[in-house]
């Protein structure tokens, strides 16, 4: 699968609504998106100084506007100035209307991070990054879904579960399968999943998804996982996974699928 990763400490991450996370009203809370951008900050401040960080504070943090149940967050996060031990990343939250592929920007704000290891490492943090993080193409769906394993996440070797691993997998393929059919869709299997190394509890995973191959009501999209030590930098693809996504219309019943472009037949599973 021809997935590149970005090179620099820049983040984006794409999520799903559900319905624990939102109020009466079908919107999502604004504490839960709060949550989303703290992760995506911390995320960006670790990459970017291979140090461990704590958040200090969040500023100017605008709700514009809603997103609601069932549709597409991305969120991206970039280091925007940095001081001696902490720095502020500017992080932004939209939303995408997974059928119609409408986007709005919900929230966007400033978390300062400061580096928990100040006291013990007086070393300044690096300059702001020159790179900035690259646009995705989305007519195949490509999609970046990044997480923490936290010690809930793993056995008792500190080793992400294999049926976590398997949960993240299927929900980049069902993402990256809406954002090109911009229709529903339903999982109707799951094939070459292989799991080359393990991950491990506090490491960052980032999936990459993108639809490889359509027929004529299904889609196989391919799913990448890598995993990354925080504060080594070490990266490693962990899993790799394909799954059949069909298609379907308002009754169910599986319904034909877009092709896809004509750069895109090219792409291969690995």
């Amino acid at each position: 699968m021809a997935i590149q990763p970005s090179p620099d400490s820049a983040i984006r991450l794409c999520d799903l609504v559900f319905p624990q996370q939102t109020n009466h009203q079908g919107s999502l809370f604004g504490g839960t998106a709060m949550a989303h951008m703290d992760k995506v900050a911390f995320l960006a401040a670790a990459r970017h100084a291979r140090r461990p960080f704590v958040t200090a504070s969040s500023d100017k943090i605008e709700f514009r506007a809603p997103a609601r149940l069932g549709h597409l967050l991305e969120l991206t996060g970039q280091v925007r100035m940095v001081g001696h031990h902490s720095l502020s990343v500017r992080v932004q939250l939209d939303a995408e209307d997974m059928l119609t592929g409408e986007r709005h920007r919900c929230t966007e704000g400033e978390f300062v991070m400061v580096a928990a290891d100040r006291k013990e490492n007086p070393e300044a943090l690096p300059p702001v990054p020159r790179t900035r993080l690259p646009e995705l193409d989305p007519s195949n769906g490509a999609s970046r879904m990044v997480e923490i394993i936290f010690p809930g996440d793993t056995d008792h070797l500190g080793r992400l579960y294999g049926g976590g691993a398997m949960e993240r997998m299927g929900k980049a393929a069902v993402i990256a399968a809406y954002r090109h059919a911009r229709m529903n869709v339903t999982m109707a299997a799951s094939d070459k999943i292989s799991f080359e190394k393990p991950a491990h509890e506090g490491e960052m995973i980032d999936l990459h998804s993108e639809v490889i191959d359509v027929g004529r009501t299904s889609m196989r999209v391919g799913v990448q996982m890598d995993a990354e030590n925080l504060m080594s930098g070490d990266r490693r693809t962990v899993a790799r996974a394909e799954f059949v996504i069909v298609a379907v219309d308002e009754s169910g019943k599986p319904s034909p699928a877009p092709a896809l472009a004509a750069r895109q037949r090219n792409v291969a599973a690995s």
